[in-house]
């Protein structure tokens, strides 16, 4: 099978766009067709964002969106991989839009993080969540419960006197807890939120 220039009919071998790629033909055409996202029905939305929105990854894992991000990967190996984990594909590149026809990547318009989240949110209409920092900011794993004592080792000894509930991450080992920095984000995320319902 193949796939013909729309411009001057030149034909190429459909095994050149798989996942979505597009190529330049010799008469300066962009060639390709759009790969479409087949989500599973009972699906939850996943994200991986590209490693220059790496700033806003935190924000969406802070209301427990599984999102995926690594440093130093292809634009090639992102949306192949998104496209076969069912993930959505955050980006700031332009040039991957050009290159990629998907329907699976969201061109993102602000370099601000929290202006980001905010168009995922809109975009994506997620629902502000019943309980925040459920998955770890760090690494993305969920979270789970533990005591004062049961992280004595890890936490400060002042954390450990004003604190009874912590979270912990049973894969990177960081400790959460009640303070400040995540009443700040509560604060930030439900701002967005609720600024988006008055927009609507």
């Amino acid at each position: 099978m193949a796939i013909s220039c729309g411009k001057c009919g030149r034909q190429y071998d459909v095994t050149l766009f798989e996942f979505g790629r597009t190529i330049n033909c010799a008469c300066g055409e962009r060639v390709g067709f759009e790969h479409k996202l087949v989500l599973p029905e009972a699906g939850e939305i996943k994200f991986f964002a590209d490693v220059n929105v790496a700033r806003l990854v935190r924000w969406l894992r802070a209301i427990g969106i599984d999102t995926w991000w690594e440093d130093a990967i292809s634009d090639a190996d992102l949306v192949r991989r998104a496209i076969r984990e069912n993930r959505f594909v955050l980006t700031l590149d332009k040039r991957l839009t050009q290159e990629w026809r998907t329907d699976n990547v969201l061109l993102l318009k602000s370099e601000k993080p929290l202006e980001q989240f905010a168009q995922v949110v809109g975009h994506f209409k997620l629902k502000l969540p019943a309980e925040f920092f459920t998955r770890c900011l760090v690494c993305n794993s969920l979270l789970k419960s533990a005591s004062a004592e049961e992280i004595a080792a890890n936490a400060p000894p002042r954390i450990r006197a004003s604190q009874e509930e912590f979270s912990y991450c049973p894969n990177c080992e960081k400790i959460y807890w009640e303070g400040s920095h995540t009443r700040r984000m509560r604060t930030a995320v439900e701002d967005v939120f609720n600024r988006l319902t008055k927009l609507n």
